[in-house]
């Protein structure tokens, strides 16, 4: 609020809305701050829906922050993180889901999230939420209607018909929380696990994979002791390579075994490990380790090249011999599609809401079948629209505002 006043007094009579302006900004005291450019952005039409003002200046900060210290003794409030969102999602400019979508594209980290959280942005997993949600309620009015004349038997066709419906919506649900589920992994990306003895060329192959130096590598068992990681981009979607201490039986003292300790924690958390070997000194390794791929490294000591296997790879960190046909593998493995196409970016409360609805429409489902009293169906259908209305734009919203929005940078 006051913002074309504050800028009125800054620089003068502003432009046409959405037109830039050159303009010298001044103190109220006539000092010129700088000579830039002003745009006004007029309510409702703005992004937050009330009227914004830019100054587009010089990159010093010495006059960035003359600018603002002027803008604040007139009345204006420094914006908390994602106030500008927030306000924008407050005045019905966009729904929660979009206002997401803003903090995923500023932390966006490869083309493939970058293009999914656009496509987040625009709207379109909205509408796909949208249009389950117009379902729902199309039941509710069909089962509600019926609770409002008991004295009429609900007919057999419109019971079927119903059912039918609900079915269709349930089918629906599971089919948007497989893309959600790709949305997921794609915004939190990967975790591969590269794990074996001591001195197999964990640390070797993580520089290999980065094709950066970023772990110290030696002869001398045991170097690694913290966890080191490397995002590298496959498929368009991050990886992030954790190299972890070397796992053996009998551990030479308690910081070694502490990085043991934590080695089995990523190993737990991760999507995938990478079990690596010294081609020429194969130990025995006792971990549960999950889904995997072995991995057999030094293998230009071998007097003949041995052909790779499902699973099972062959390869050299110091020549890179096998290391692109590696990353191969990891990308099918995770199953990460490069010429796919996820539609948007999610969050696991998007998936808490959608399975939510689905068990809340099954239940429903379930309950017209048995012959179960129609107010039973009725709340359940009622929950299950509470549950999707949830995504785009919770009826009790303060705390889960509060979480989302402090994820944002300030200026937005």
């Amino acid at each position: 609020m006051g913002s074309k006043r504050i800028a009125e007094k800054m620089c003068g009579r502003l432009p046409e809305p959405w037109r830039l302006k050159k303009s010298q900004i001044q103190s109220s005291k006539g000092d010129v701050l700088d000579s830039g450019m002003v745009v006004f952005f007029e309510s409702p039409h703005s992004y937050t829906g009330e009227d914004v003002v830019e100054f587009h200046c010089h990159g010093n900060p010495v006059v960035i922050n003359l600018i603002i210290e002027e803008a604040v003794s007139l009345g204006a409030v420094i914006a908390e993180p994602g106030e500008f969102t927030k306000t924008a999602f407050l005045n019905d400019k966009i729904d929660l889901a979009q206002a997401e979508s803003v903090a995923d594209l500023i932390s966006a980290q490869s083309k493939s999230a970058v293009i999914a959280a656009n496509s987040s942005l625009s709207g379109d997993f909205s509408k796909m939420i949208n249009l389950l949600t117009d379902e729902i309620i199309k039941a509710r009015v069909l089962v509600e209607a019926s609770i409002d004349f008991p004295e009429d038997e609900l007919d057999e066709g419109l019971l079927t018909e119903i059912k039918g419906h609900l079915q269709k919506q349930s089918d629906d649900v599971e089919s948007i929380l497989q893309n959600v589920k790709e949305g997921i992994r794609l915004r939190d990306g990967y975790s591969v696990a590269i794990v074996g003895p001591p001195n197999a060329g964990k640390s070797s192959l993580l520089n290999a994979l980065a094709q950066d130096n970023v772990a110290i590598t030696s002869k001398i068992p045991g170097t690694t002791r913290d966890l080191v990681k490397a995002l590298v981009e496959v498929g368009g979607v991050l990886i992030e390579f954790v190299d972890t201490a070397g796992i053996r039986p009998d551990p030479e003292n308690t910081i070694e075994e502490e990085g043991i300790n934590r080695s089995r924690e990523v190993i737990s958390k991760s999507n995938l490990s990478l079990f690596v070997q010294d081609v020429t000194d194969q130990k025995d390794f006792d971990l549960g380790l999950g889904d995997y791929i072995s991995v057999m490294n030094k293998s230009d000591l071998l007097a003949e090249p041995i052909q790779n296997k499902e699973d099972l790879f062959y390869l050299s960190c110091l020549t890179g011999q096998g290391v692109k046909e590696l990353l191969g593998a990891v990308q099918l493995k995770l199953g990460i599609d490069e010429g796919g196409e996820t539609a948007f970016l999610s969050r696991k409360r998007h998936e808490v809401c959608l399975r939510n609805s689905k068990t809340l429409i099954e239940d429903s489902i379930i309950s017209l079948g048995e012959g179960g009293a129609l107010e039973l169906v009725a709340e359940s259908l009622r929950s299950a629209h509470y549950a999707l209305g949830e995504i785009l734009r919770p009826m009790t919203a303060d705390d889960l505002l509060g979480e989302i929005f402090s994820e944002f940078c300030i200026g937005k």
